[in-house]
């Protein structure tokens, strides 16, 4: 008897234990100072590297994917000017094809253990089942809404033609969806067409459209040009202006079995994007780095009016607000279900981390 006894002692000890944990873990998922989902205080800066050296990621190759692009531009610089090398991390800038589905399935299949996206993108996938956590964001936002420079339209009216690329669904149809929405009309008062990218002024010279929602990185050299102009902008209008449009996501099962190495890419990388914003002059030599490792075309003047139009090294609160601005807009927009947990999914998806280090 007094065996049975000790043993539901212990196991009601158990339990307490599991429900405490639990319970502080909740309470450290509503923190944003980085002491979630594993990452905790270290006494010194000895006891962090004995951490990760005790992770299995910090023996191994690190594959962040990366394609080339703008938006994306601070791996680039974490890996070509040592910012991840810094961290004492092995890492690799790997390609994975450049679109949604071939990043998904480089993640499910375990090619790379980080990606960087826009948020735009991300979410749908993310509640249909693609473990990623989002860590830091990359810079603010790099689309918009033109129209013809000697076009009359001004601004999104019920009836008009809207054309995005990327598919219906996609990336730029999930913006124009908040523009409007913004705008206090819903999809239904529009009239939705998808295109090629390349094919986009041509849409709009056609007749096929009457505004079109392409990343600024195809576009701005139409506006350049007197060609196109902006009637809606994630970089310009004070609405969009001050939200996070790209994140840097890890792979959930990476960052589970290596939290302090998910630290260290997520500092590395947010230092690479502060050190991108600190000057004109940076941004210069990131189009050359760009050109010369061939991730992007065109001319390194090109790329630095379009680094200019953007803000890098985003505070884990701006980015925060994002993703939850974005979650309850999409849910409300039908993008995300709307019979899933917003809540659920915000806690799912953003661990910010300690960027300071």
């Amino acid at each position: 008897m007094k065996n049975i006894k000790g043993i539901v002692f212990l196991l009601l000890i158990a339990i307490l234990v599991i429900s405490f944990t639990a319970l502080t873990g909740c309470n450290k998922r509503g923190n944003v100072s980085g002491e979630r989902a594993g990452i905790r205080k270290f006494a010194s800066e000895a006891e962090r590297e004995a951490a990760f050296l005790a992770e299995p990621a910090s023996s191994r190759t690190i594959h962040i994917a990366y394609d080339g692009g703008f938006c994306q531009a601070a791996l680039a610089v974490a890996q070509l000017k040592g910012f991840f090398a810094a961290e004492g991390l092995k890492t690799e800038l790997t390609r994975t094809g450049g679109t949604m589905d071939n990043t998904r399935d480089a993640l499910a299949g375990g090619k790379i253990d980080t990606s960087a996206g826009m948020i735009a993108g991300w979410l749908k996938p993310i509640t249909n089942g693609i473990d990623l956590r989002f860590t830091v964001g990359l810079h603010t936002g790099c689309s918009s809404a033109f129209v013809l420079a000697n076009s009359n339209i001004t601004e999104f009216k019920k009836g008009q033609v809207v054309a995005i690329s990327g598919g219906i669904g996609g990336v730029y149809h999930n913006i124009a969806y908040r523009f409007i929405a913004h705008n206090g009309f819903v999809p239904e008062d529009f009239t939705w067409r998808d295109f090629p990218a390349d094919q986009s002024l041509l849409v709009l010279q056609n007749g096929n459209a009457d505004v079109i929602v392409i990343g600024d990185q195809l576009a701005e050299k139409w506006v350049e040009d007197g060609t196109l102009r902006r009637i809606r902008s994630l970089h310009e209008d004070a609405d969009f202006k001050n939200e996070a449009c790209c994140v840097m996501g890890i792979a959930g099962t990476f960052f589970d079995e290596n939290p302090v190495t998910s630290e260290k890419i997520s500092r590395a990388v947010y230092r690479a994007s502060l050190w991108l914003d600190e000057s004109d002059a940076n941004k210069l030599e990131t189009a050359k780095l760009l050109l010369d490792n061939h991730y992007i075309s065109g001319t390194a003047e090109y790329a630095l009016r379009l680094f200019k139009l953007f803000r890098f090294g985003l505070p884990n609160d701006l980015t925060e607000k994002s993703l939850y601005d974005s979650v309850d807009e999409y849910q409300a927009l039908g993008v995300i279900d709307k019979a899933i947990n917003a809540e659920d999914v915000k806690t799912q998806i953003w661990l910010p981390l300690d960027l300071e280090g």
